[in-house]
């Protein structure tokens, strides 16, 4: 079988917005209450982009062993290459920013480390609902610029959290503090 490796980036694409959350069609975040936002799915679509990945890599054959990844360094980044975004923007992006700026061979910085953080910080507070924690930015939180925008997607209203640029700056002026605290 001949493996079209444009057909196979395109399939990886669509299964890397899904894994963030975001409909690969529309561009929109899906719903937090949609099947895609489960952790297990999520981490699913993640193993077979990374399969997907290594089978471009390997000019379609299957996945060569993993190579060792660094941990996460901080000294090792240039944060001044940080893209800072007018626009509020998730986590998620600070995140793969950050992400952008370390070497190929470092293991990557988690969503989850700065919102942990942050929660820890007292600008986010974990809330239930439906029997799920969301997270929603405190008025200390507010304050620094993160807040809560209403969406309308496919399967209705949902929230996101968004970081202005001033929230943007304080997450990257203050990222060896989350780094520091074991968060990484």
């Amino acid at each position: 079988m001949d493996i079209d490796i444009k057909l196979v980036q395109h399939a990886k694409d669509y299964l890397d917005e899904l894994a963030r959350g975001i409909n690969p069609i529309t561009m929109e975040e899906v719903g937090e209450n949609d099947s895609v936002n489960n952790i297990k799915i999520s981490r699913c679509f993640l193993y077979v982009s990374d399969v997907l990945g290594a089978v471009i890599e390997n000019g379609g054959v299957g996945k060569q062993p993993k190579k060792k990844t660094e941990p996460f360094d901080l000294q090792k980044l240039d944060l001044s290459g940080f893209e800072f975004s007018e626009k509020p923007i998730p986590v998620s992006a600070i995140a793969e920013g950050i992400n952008a700026l370390k070497p190929e061979d470092m293991k990557k910085l988690k969503t989850t480390a700065l919102t942990n953080w942050l929660v820890d910080l007292g600008m986010l507070s974990i809330v239930q609902i439906n029997g799920k924690n969301h997270k929603r930015p405190t008025s200390a939180g507010e304050e620094v610029g993160i807040s809560l925008e209403q969406r309308d997607g496919q399967y209705g209203v949902y929230y996101v959290v968004l970081y202005n640029e001033s929230a943007q700056h304080f997450i990257v002026d203050n990222l060896s503090a989350v780094i520091d605290r074991g968060y990484n």
